[in-house]
């Protein structure tokens, strides 16, 4: 099941960062489904029960908007970010009409302090940058057309690596 699942959707349900490998976490899924009775049946013959058809039919009515344009999932990771991002002091900034903004608001965006980088490892602003840069970020792209939000999100994260593209590369050059 843990392979079927990963060769059907492979960017849901990889190991994060290694698309080519599947996450056995999938099991636990799967258990929660016959758990809840949404499936039933052995480890090679799974049928869906109606429950689990009623849920499914819910999920797939609600990754579909007005224009008949699909919604784009995200991690509890990547949503719990965005509600960072949403509620930090640089993004308020920005909805009331500021662009002018310290070195401080892009390490408040990035959800870490500048002192994260004099870390031995980084490990903290290193995990945070590339969850931003490299999920975060994609996910808004995506998203930017029916929600404003996220497109608010790429417009402030642009004016931000505009003013500060020579810290970005010296991060990006140490990371």
């Amino acid at each position: 099941m843990v392979i079927k699942a990963w060769k059907m959707f492979p960017e849901e349900f990889c190991i994060k960062g290694y698309p080519q490998y599947p996450n056995a976490d999938i099991s636990k899924y799967v258990t929660k489904l016959f758990k809840n009775n949404m499936l039933k049946g052995s480890f090679y013959n799974y049928v869906i029960t109606d429950k689990g058809k009623e849920y499914a039919e819910g999920i797939a009515s609600d990754n579909i908007i007005e224009k008949g344009k699909q919604t784009y999932s995200s991690s509890r990771q990547i949503d719990t970010e965005i509600r960072r991002i949403r509620g930090s002091k640089v993004f308020q900034l920005f909805l009331k009409g500021e662009t002018e903004f310290v070195e401080s608001d892009f390490f408040d965006f990035i959800g870490t302090s500048s002192r994260s980088l004099n870390d031995s490892n980084k490990t903290a602003f290193t995990s945070k940058y590339n969850l931003i840069f490299k999920e975060v970020l994609p996910f808004c792209e995506k998203n930017k057309e029916k929600d404003q939000e996220a497109e608010k999100i790429i417009q402030l994260t642009k004016i931000l690596i505009q003013k500060f593209g020579d810290l970005i590369h010296r991060i990006e050059a140490v990371l």
